[in-house]
């Protein structure tokens, strides 16, 4: 069988993208190189996929190269079997990697016997690894974090697989309530098209599905914090606990991901355009008139010390107690932990204007 394609250069990085499965289903050697498993999972899943519409009896063998003794597991994975029966090798771990290993790797995509997928979590250990394999013919597929507007790319795209489309401001609106994990994004996506009959999807639509889900309240919360509603904010949080005992590391993280947006906002100068100010603040454009208007009513004092409280609130719902500038080595429960945020995002609410 001919040998994996080539890629154009060595060192070259690859363009982002949310789609790698797109270009490196069909091809022989693959290494992924991100640390999106999600986006590396639909890689694998893509090219297994592809192989068994030629042999449905294809069989997927995983090999952990960081294992002891992850040498001869992927020597015996890359061989045929008496059998001849075909295969995807996924090789895990590619960061630790020894040099016998990328020459098992590089002999295995030069014999063709095997399909190999190569996953590399990405950063500086193991880079030579991804250089020496996509310089000796693997296809390298691109799966970093996604950011900004390659999120929302991402879920219209995931809409448009299904045949159903979204309004911008929805789209932006699944975001603020999901976050940038692709995982869940992917998941809410198929939801929202199994629960949503009207098309295109709105943003009323996105608030009513999300609004009855435990696991997913924090920008709720957080929009009732920046607003200033305290009995919202009280009423909202309480709500999500109940439903969701351990929700409170992700309304924290919400809240306080909300009010460092805020504080990017003010800090510009009047005058400036949204979308660079959408830009520089790392939020959604259609916040940016909001945030103008609601970060008037916040003193900035008020808000540096607001991101202070949740900073502290946020290591007491993960069981920390801060005192000061020193943290405790006592643990708090859940309990102690939902007390202390409550008080937290009530004071933040209060003390917003305080000069």
């Amino acid at each position: 069988m001919p040998p994996a394609k080539r890629s154009s250069g060595a060192s070259a990085k690859p363009p982002a993208s949310t789609t790698p499965e797109a270009d490196a289903a069909r091809e022989r050697a693959v290494v992924t190189v991100g640390a999106e498993d999600f986006l590396a999972e639909r890689v694998v899943a893509a090219i297994v996929a592809d192989a068994r519409k030629v042999d449905p009896t294809v069989e997927r063998r995983d090999v952990d190269l960081a294992s002891e003794g992850g040498l001869g597991t992927l020597v015996e994975a890359c061989s045929p079997n008496l059998f001849g029966d075909a295969a995807v090798v996924v090789a895990r771990n590619a960061d630790s990697a020894d040099e016998h290993m990328v020459a098992a790797l590089l002999e295995a995509a030069a014999t063709g016997d095997v399909r190999v997928v190569v996953l590399h979590p990405g950063g500086v250990k193991g880079r030579k690894v991804v250089d020496a394999l996509s310089g000796g013919g693997f296809t390298v597929a691109p799966c970093e974090k996604a950011k900004g507007r390659a999120v929302e790319e991402f879920i219209g795209r995931e809409l448009k697989a299904t045949g159903r489309r979204a309004e911008p401001a929805a789209v932006e609106a699944l975001r603020l309530a999901i976050g940038d994990d692709l995982r869940a994004l992917a998941a809410a996506c198929a939801q929202l098209v199994s629960d949503v009959e009207e098309d295109p999807i709105t943003p009323q639509a996105v608030a009513l599905y999300y609004e009855g889900v435990a696991d997913v309240p924090g920008y709720l919360v957080s929009d009732a914090v920046l607003g200033g509603r305290a009995v919202e904010v009280l009423r909202r949080t309480r709500w999500a606990l109940t439903n969701d005992p351990g929700a409170g590391p992700a309304l924290s993280a919400a809240v306080a991901a909300g009010l460092r947006g805020l504080a990017r906002v003010a800090s510009m100068p009047r005058g400036t355009p949204d979308a660079e100010v959408a830009r520089e603040a790392g939020v959604p454009p259609f916040k940016v008139r909001t945030l103008r208007e609601q970060s008037q009513r916040w003193h900035p004092a008020g808000l540096a010390e607001a991101i202070v409280r949740m900073a502290v609130a946020d290591a007491a719902v993960k069981g920390r107690d801060v005192e000061g500038r020193s943290m405790s080595d006592e643990g708090l429960d859940r309990e102690q932990g939902s007390y202390a945020l409550e008080r937290a995002l009530l004071h933040v609410v209060r003390h917003r204007s305080r000069s």
